[in-house]
């Protein structure tokens, strides 16, 4: 085991309950094996309950800037494990992606997504912001415009989608920091409540993140999302957005284990790779 010794560690100034978190965070045994060029994994078990006074399982999979890596997003017409997704992409790693309809028929009106999608250029997923305000997941997207990865944040347009100029968009949310700076967070369950969640962050220097920690497990409890905030912003993240989590959580990385899955997926409710929920998108890298 190596402990975690690359730009993810860097610090800020914080409260003191906050600093001893974020020095544990530093001090765990992180292992961390190069999957490709580029393109790291770190893996971290707090298992005696000291992280936020939990135990706490994560995955960080790390794209260093300026390496020729394709960043993509998949969505399908039918439901299917990230794992399985991933492999008929050919990719080297992904994450699930935003959330969706448990909808297991064939369908190419909206690809079952509750949020917007657009691939290569052409919106596969509509604009669902029909309220006076966004939903928490329609707040902020991940776009991809010349194979670069931006996190950005919704404006006042009600279709702001379908004006962002990339190849690729997928909406999501809440996000969690943009441009440096914490965003406010609700005071509802699906923020307070400690659960399994994936998100992706972008560094300073352009090294991107993506994320799972596991969840519904005495072996990891899982994270607020001011817990998931605070841990990507001690990892150094200049952006950070959440994405689709709970049973949806899934990391890949093509020849790990039986099937590629690294954590714990917890729809077989066992703290094993096993158990994952079939989704309707990914996040993957090639």
């Amino acid at each position: 085991m190596k402990r975690f010794a690359t730009v993810l560690l860097l610090l800020c100034s914080v409260c003191s309950y906050s600093q001893n978190d974020s020095i544990i965070l530093k001090g765990g045994e992180w292992s961390r094996r190069v999957v490709s060029p580029g393109i790291t994994h770190h893996q971290v078990h707090f298992s005696n309950n000291e992280l936020f006074s939990s135990s706490q399982f994560i995955n960080i999979i790390e794209i260093e800037f300026g390496y020729k890596r394709v960043i993509g997003i998949i969505p399908s017409p039918v439901l299917k494990e990230t794992s399985l997704l991933a492999k008929e992409a050919g990719a080297v790693a992904a994450i699930n992606g935003s959330f969706f309809k448990f909808n297991y028929e064939y369908n190419t009106v909206d690809y079952n997504s509750v949020d917007y999608i657009r691939k290569e250029g052409k919106e596969l997923a509509p604009n669902t912001y029909t309220g006076s305000s966004r939903a928490m997941h329609q707040r902020g997207a991940l776009a991809l415009y010349d194979g670069e990865l931006y996190i950005l944040k919704a404006d006042e347009l009600k279709d702001w989608e379908r004006y962002i100029q990339a190849q690729e968009v997928l909406t999501s949310g809440p996000l969690l920091r943009v441009a440096g700076r914490d965003e406010s967070l609700e005071n509802s369950s699906f923020y307070t409540t400690r659960h399994p969640r994936t998100a992706v962050a972008k560094l300073e220097n352009g090294n991107i993140l993506l994320f799972t920690v596991d969840g519904r497990a005495e072996s990891s409890l899982g994270m607020t999302l001011e817990e998931l905030q605070k841990t990507l912003r001690w990892l150094g993240a200049r952006d950070i957005i959440n994405l689709d989590g709970g049973g949806s959580t899934t990391m890949f990385i093509d020849g790990s284990g039986t099937n590629g899955v690294v954590n714990h997926p917890t729809d077989n409710r066992k703290f094993d790779n096993m158990g994952e929920r079939k989704v309707a998108n990914i996040v993957f890298v090639r």
